[in-house]
């Protein structure tokens, strides 16, 4: 309580600066760990970690894999270029093509590489980009790449005779492997060079595999897994550039592999000087990029507190003086010599350990400690600077993606609220439709649950999916913003005179949105929609010429997606099927608006059906619910979109069984054109939008549900249903519901 207290003093005392500082200084960007981690290794190394390879395993199996391209970045280099490369020529597996990006060495490394490019035995290839950072230099250099396959080390290192080959040897055994992570020594002779080793080395015997975060000193990786992660960051100044990739690279659903045997060796920081400020660089790179900050908030308080102890002992100096004179020196003098003797047997222990006969380490440590807190403060300080970096090379970006579609019809950009990858709703057809109309479409992801996207990647023609700052499009003349989330109105200030598309597809009490900003929206939309006569009865005072476009159907793709005689039963649904009785099923989110003691009481008495749910557990209702204790009921879990319909075209009956109440009232069902595009009897819960439709059997309680479903099971032969209800789905396609938006915005329409 004192603690919260004192903080809410703070916040209304402290300048506005000082807090917005302090909350970019508490503020850690987490790591997401989608990888799968293999351990190629004897079974003497980490015994422990059960996910592994041995060499007996692999006995058997090829050692060779496609070819690889080598690449490293350099910078006045020279006296170590031809010693580099002769450790690339000494390798037992040499690399198919070797690419050097040198960032504006003045040297003469430039010249000694052309002086062996001619009778090199390798393919070397010089890529001249003056005043591009490490970053930088690699995304040239994997760029250019001619191979898919890419080994990344640096200048700076030794390279073990074996060191490409064991990197590759996990692409060769295992054809799923995307990246490969070696290990790295540190080579040390001089006392403060096995300092360096301490703090900098990793002790194998404590590496978790699945955790390890590798060095780009040794490293193998799949082209399409870099493209994936984005890159490395080009805005970090000259540090944290490795560890930001790796926490983009982990992000990846993708399997790895650990290899301690591919080592290389650097060299320690060999003086004090360098030693600080290499753990400044460190730390000022982690600032920027808001990676550890708690740690670093644990040195920055462990600081603060040397800090004040210091003080508090000057302070006793002054006041013994002032008190005893000369007589001082006693106590101080006893002080003193108690605190060196505890210092030094403490740091003889430290000192042994690390093979040294005495170092003052305690010092050391608070030497350290002090060059990350002012790196990492440096770091915090820079970070909004590194912000607009990080835009402006997504602007680049942007302006390559416009100048490769030249012919769009517009651009649509839409603020991330869902992604891409779950739960395929209205959002993710509009964005579909819009495509295919010719417009290109941006569409925000915040890589929540199943997106892992960073930078740009186009998913189908005219659509890109999008994890970069909405500043990154401020360069776009009066793009059409579609926005769905009252939340997102303050977003409209990151472009220039956006044209705006305000889709209200969620009543406010589902939505959580502020009032204000939906009408706000609601009056300065350039197009309003939405998406039920509910919404569209509160807004219409408001907005007299919003548009009522319901949810809608994606038809051409379900009609593809029909299966034949011969096209395969999915395997979960088989047991489903085999029994014969009529299949009921429902598709789409479970969640607190779907009733489950409504299915629950039409499944019990109609034992001699079969049910199927098939959709996310949203909230984790469906396992409270207890409804998958019954034996004629089944969970097949969530599907990808296009794998959907394979299950609906073998419902008998397609249902929603929802509960009517605030949130559903307003609900379009998306599914309720779909299970009529394959020509699927529905039965749905008394819903507004369901009362309106032709062709739904509209259900009031349990024992009138249960009734429905069986009128339904015999519509399932009537021609004159089956064809108005496949008329209903040909008449609601998301390209009309589009076809009207661009109409209204004064697009031409495709026909």
């Amino acid at each position: 309580m004192l603690v919260q207290s004192v903080k809410s003093v703070l916040r209304r005392v402290l300048p506005h600066d000082w807090l917005a500082f302090y909350r970019r200084y508490r503020t850690q960007l987490m790591l997401v760990d989608r990888s799968q981690v293999v351990l190629f290794a004897d079974p003497a190394v980490l015994p422990e970690y059960t996910r592994r390879r041995t060499p007996a395993q692999d006995s058997a199996a090829g050692e060779d894999v496609s070819a690889v391209t080598l690449i490293a970045t350099m910078r006045d280099e020279a006296d170590n270029a031809q010693t580099w490369l002769n450790s690339v020529l000494e390798q037992t597996r040499r690399p198919d093509e070797i690419i050097l990006c040198d960032g504006g060495s003045t040297d003469g490394t430039q010249e000694i590489i052309r002086s062996l490019q001619a009778g090199f035995p390798v393919p070397l290839r010089l890529i001249e980009a003056p005043g591009a950072n490490i970053s930088r230099g690699r995304n040239i250099a994997i760029a250019a790449a001619s191979h898919p396959l890419v080994a990344i080390t640096d200048f700076g290192v030794r390279l073990e005779h074996d060191w490409l080959a064991q990197l590759l040897r996990p692409f060769a055994l295992d054809p799923e492997i995307q990246l490969s992570a070696g290990y790295y020594q540190i080579e040390a002779a001089r006392p403060i060079e096995k300092l360096a080793r301490h703090y900098f080395g990793v002790d194998l015997s404590k590496v978790d595999p699945q955790t390890f975060l590798p060095s780009s000193r040794s490293l193998a990786l799949q082209k399409r897994l870099w493209e994936a992660a984005g890159g490395y960051p080009e805005w970090l100044s000259d540090a944290g550039e490795d560890t930001l990739f790796d926490y983009r690279l982990k992000h990846q659903p993708a399997r790895w592999a650990f290899v301690p045997a591919a080592q290389v060796t650097w060299q320690a920081p060999d003086t004090l000087n360098r030693l600080m400020k290499t753990y400044w660089r460190y730390a000022r790179g982690d600032g920027q990029a808001g990676l550890h900050a708690q740690q670093y908030w644990y040195r920055t308080v462990l600081t603060a507190r040397l800090g004040f102890r210091f003080l508090l002992a000057v302070l006793f100096l002054l006041a013994a003086f002032a008190l005893l004179g000369v007589w001082a020196w006693i106590p101080i003098g006893l002080a003193a010599g108690w605190l060196l003797v505890r210092i030094y047997l403490s740091n003889r222990q430290k000192s042994r350990a690390l093979g040294l006969s005495f170092y003052p380490i305690t010092l050391l440590d608070e030497l350290v400690g002090i060059a990350q807190v002012v790196g990492f403060t440096q770091g915090v300080r820079e970070r909004l600077a590194v912000q607009q970096r990080e835009i402006q090379a997504y602007r680049r970006q942007l302006e390559e993606i416009l100048a490769a579609h030249p012919h769009r019809r517009d651009v649509v950009v839409y603020p991330a609220t869902h992604d891409w990858g779950f739960m395929f709703q209205r959002p993710h057809q509009m964005a579909r439709a819009f495509a295919r109309q010719g417009v290109l479409f941006f569409y925000g992801t915040q890589n929540e649950l199943t997106d892992s996207i960073y930078g740009f990647r186009e998913v189908e023609p005219n659509l890109i999916v999008f994890h970069v700052p909405l500043e990154s499009f401020a360069g776009l003349a009066a793009p059409l913003v579609y926005i769905g989330s009252p939340w997102h109105r303050d977003k409209l200030a990151c472009f220039q005179q956006p044209r705006l598309i305000y889709d209200h597809y969620d009543d406010l009490a589902v939505s959580g949105g502020r009032p204000e900003d939906h009408l706000w929206l609601l009056e300065h939309a350039r197009v309003a929609i939405t998406t039920s006569r509910l919404l569209l009865e509160a807004a219409a005072p408001i907005r007299p010429d919003i548009l009522f476009l319901p949810n809608g159907v994606d038809y051409e793709l379900i009609q593809q997606a029909q299966p034949t005689a011969e096209t395969p039963v999915p395997e979960d649904l088989v047991p489903w099927l085999a029994s014969e009785r009529p299949l009921i099923g429902y598709s789409g989110a479970l969640a607190e608006w779907f009733d489950y003691e409504l299915l629950a009481t039409v499944a019990q008495t109609r034992p001699d059906w079969n049910f199927v749910l098939i959709g996310v557990n949203y909230d984790g209702s469906l396992l409270s619910s207890r409804l998958l204790e019954l034996p004629n009921l089944g969970w097949l879990g969530m599907k990808a979109y296009p794998d959907l319909f394979a299950y609906m075209w073998r419902f008998d009956v397609a249902t929603i069984p929802f509960k009517v109440n605030a949130i559903t009232l307003a609900t379009s069902p998306i599914k309720m054109y779909e299970y009529m595009a394959c020509g699927k009897p529905v039965v749905a819960a008394d819903l507004p939008e369901c009362r309106q439709t032709p062709g739904v059997l509209i259900a009031e309680h349990a024992d009138d549900f249960a009734t429905r479903v069986e009128q339904a099971l015999d519509l399932r032969t009537d021609s004159k249903y089956l064809e108005k209800i496949d008329a209903i789905a040909r008449a609601n396609t998301w390209q009309q519901r589009v076809s009207q938006i661009l109409s209204a915005v004064e697009v031409d329409v495709v026909e």
